[in-house]
């Protein structure tokens, strides 16, 4: 028995002992063989990986929105000790070297990454940080492979959207939303981590800017550890497109800068406006503003609706133009025809003009801005055919950019007109439209009486910069003949040049357009507010052959600015002004009769500001300057050195030093500022900080200064300031 025994015993012992060496064979022997075996109980996971939204870019390939992500970073504490053993150091000596490398590839402080590992069970893992760039994360993984140091973890934590711009077409581009929801069906993932489009640009292309979910399989042992082994499957995630948009940052800047200055002058609430090229539909500049969007977190302002886009108003007087235009098209108004104007009845409703014109040809109509005028050539044009030709130009209908939050208006289809709708209709009551729609219909006048589809991206670009796909302009419908759009721009452009918006012409370069005031419409109902109107200007340049097209808006002004001419008007011509400014812009000099009076602008560079500006006041040329006081050197001017000007073309020159040859000592001379629409104490206390003495005409807010801001004041310098209430 005893025997037995011991034979049992024996053999129970060899057998555990075979049974310890398959395992230490399977295990550090061979691991890979040994997690293949694991692999049969373990079902691999998969972990979700995560795409980056792609970035948003100007015309000009300037990055305008991007996405940075972040990585949480863990360190296996019990990997460290298993390591510091089998080298023979001291756990806090580990724990030293792996912080130290820590803090050599990120921003984390050796000390802090001391005290997290430091933390709790000193065996588990720990998280050092949740917010590991991408660039850090690079270095740290080649950091802990040279050191050969274990038990680093990281895992996607979070995405964060960049707009490097600030607030500069913060409503156009819009926002986005962190979420951890849905379902991909590819991972059997049912939450997710996204970033989503939530308004403006980032809403309307989300699917192009989302991207595609990867994944890779992964093992994890019973204490929830990664197992390495073979044959792991895994799909790179997509990473979304990028979008370029049709928009010039430069032009949007500029816009966006005149509706702010536009709304605290003219106390409006909102102010938008729409730059837009009518040869091709790309829209150059979408901006909407309110007078607290500068001073409030940008973040805020992107959620804002995009106010050219998604506000209706009615038109007012800018819609004449597009209402007389079918009577030019079927000939039914001769070009010297005299129609009676000043007052006119329908039924019990009486259409009034705000002069007793008498009789007026179809060009003063416009001019002048004659409801009774439009009204009656809106009879001869019948509703059918004016009914159609306001559908042919967009409105009632979301245009073609088709942008979150986008408007389609408001337009009575034919069967609900009444006996006063039609018009109602030709001067711009009784439809509400966006700017948008007016930019567009505007157009296709500028452009022969094609109707372009509006755009407002140019293409999309995956994450390599290859071309995924392209939008070139496209003629959607010919609204009109080009000889009936060419009578109708002679019009408006004598709108400028002769009729209510004269104030607004500029010398060198021909500009046209209408201008328009509505009394607000009470909301669900037929009624107009008292004392709340919109005031409108659409207008293009230059005449000879439109290059822009320009809608401002201003949204509830104060009285004394309710009149488009008043407010939206002299915006437009800012604007216009300023675009012509910028250093590559081709459109000057165009207009043949400047021409033949211009200049050669002479070559100032590298010259003193003395002596430049003595030269360009013999030639009698307006000039501003830019820089520092300080300097004295023209390092650059605008326009360039040879170019054909007019005189009276504003010439800019910036100072400062040059690299040619020393600076000149400083002339020390002040820079007379812009103080039209300041109060008159205001206007004073500047030009005293000046040193430029004033006199004063009038009282109120300051309408007109004679020294031409940017010019330099002398010992003789006076301005005299015009202002009224």
């Amino acid at each position: 028995m005893r025997s037995r025994f011991y034979l049992l015993i024996v053999i129970f012992g060899a057998a555990a002992l075979l049974w310890s060496a398959y395992l230490f064979g399977i295990q550090i022997l061979d691991p890979f063989n040994f997690a293949h075996l694991r692999r049969v109980r373990y079902i691999p996971r998969k972990e979700i990986l995560i795409p980056r939204r792609g970035g948003i870019y100007d015309a000009k390939g300037n990055l305008l929105v991007s996405s940075v992500s972040y990585y949480q970073l863990d360190i296996d504490r019990s990997a460290i000790n298993t390591w510091a053993d089998r080298n023979d150091i001291s756990q806090k000596e580990a724990f030293a070297r792996v912080a130290t490398a820590i803090s050599k590839c990120s921003s984390i402080s050796k000390e802090a990454a001391l005290k997290r590992l430091n933390l709790g069970s000193r065996n588990s893992s720990i998280q050092i940080s949740n917010r590991i760039s991408e660039a850090e994360l690079d270095k740290l993984i080649q950091e802990f492979k040279d050191q050969k140091l274990p038990g680093m973890i990281h895992n996607f934590a979070s995405m964060r959207r960049i707009y490097s711009k600030g607030t500069l077409a913060a409503r156009l581009l819009g926002a986005v939303s962190e979420a951890s929801n849905g379902y991909d069906p590819m991972t059997d993932s049912k939450s997710l981590y996204k970033l989503s489009g939530i308004c403006g640009v980032e809403a309307t292309y989300d699917k192009v800017l989302s991207g595609e979910y990867g994944w890779r399989e992964i093992v994890l042992d019973a204490n929830g550890n990664r197992v390495p082994y073979p044959d792991l499957h895994e799909k790179n995630p997509r990473n979304g497109n990028n979008l370029y948009l049709t928009i010039d940052t430069n032009i949007q800047e500029i816009v966006e800068n005149v509706l702010y200055e536009g709304v605290e002058q003219y106390g409006a609430a909102h102010g938008g406006a729409v730059v837009m090229d009518p040869k091709t539909g790309r829209v150059l500049a979408l901006a909407g503003v309110s007078n607290k969007d500068k001073d409030d977190d940008p973040n805020l302002v992107r959620t804002r609706s995009n106010i050219p886009a998604s506000f209706m108003y009615e038109p007012g007087s800018t819609l004449k133009p597009i209402s007389m235009l079918p009577a030019l098209e079927h000939k039914l108004v001769k070009p010297n025809e005299r129609i009676e104007c000043g007052r006119y009845q329908i039924g019990r409703r009486v259409i009034t003009d705000t002069h007793d014109y008498g009789p007026l040809t179809p060009r003063d109509i416009i001019a002048k801005s004659s409801n009774v005028g439009v009204a009656k050539l809106a009879e001869r044009t019948g509703k059918t055919r004016l009914y159609e030709e306001y559908i042919s130009l967009g409105f009632g209908q979301r245009s073609a950019l088709n942008l979150f939050g986008e408007s389609s208006g408001l337009f009575a289809k034919l069967e609900n007109w009444d006996g006063y709708s039609l018009h109602s209709l030709s001067f711009g009551q009784s439809i509400s439209v966006t700017s948008i729609q007016l930019a567009a219909a505007y157009s296709a006048i500028a452009n022969g009486g094609k109707m372009m589809k509006p755009s407002i991206i140019d293409s999309y670009r995956d994450d390599d910069g290859e071309l995924i796909e392209s939008f070139e302009p496209s003629v959607l419908r010919q609204v009109s003949s080009k000889a009936a759009c060419d009578t109708m721009l002679s019009y408006i452009q004598d709108v400028v040049d002769d009729g209510t918006a004269t104030h607004i012409r500029m010398d060198y370069i021909s500009v046209g357009g209408k201008t328009g005031t509505a009394e607000k419409n009470v909301e669900g109902t037929r009624g107009y507010s008292s004392g709340k109107y919109n005031a409108v200007f659409a207008g293009m340049f230059p005449m000879e052959n439109p290059q822009m097209v320009v809608v401002v808006f201003y949204d509830e002004p104060s009285h004394y600015y309710r009149f488009g001419s008043m407010s939206a008007a002299p915006s437009f011509k800012k604007i216009v002004e300023n675009i012509l400014f910028m250093p590559d812009c081709q459109i000057l000099p165009y207009n043949e009769r400047l021409l033949q009076t211009s200049l050669k602008m002479p070559d100032l560079i590298n010259m003193s500001v003395e002596n430049a500006e003595r030269s360009l006041n013999r030639f009698g040329f307006l000039y501003k300057i830019e820089g520092p006081d300080s300097a004295s050197v023209v390092i650059d001017q605008f326009p360039k050195a040879g170019i054909s000007v007019d005189k009276n073309h504003p010439i800019t020159l910036k100072l400062g030093k040059s690299k040619d040859k020393p600076a000149e000592e400083s002339l020390a001379k002040a820079i007379m500022p812009n103080l039209v629409g300041m109060t008159l104490r205001k206007a004073v206390k500047t030009a005293s900080e000046r040193g430029v003495p004033v006199k004063i005409v009038g009282s109120g807010v300051i309408r007109k200064q004679s020294l031409l801001p940017g010019s330099r004041i002398t010992g003789t310098s006076v301005c005299i300031l015009e202002a009224s209430l």
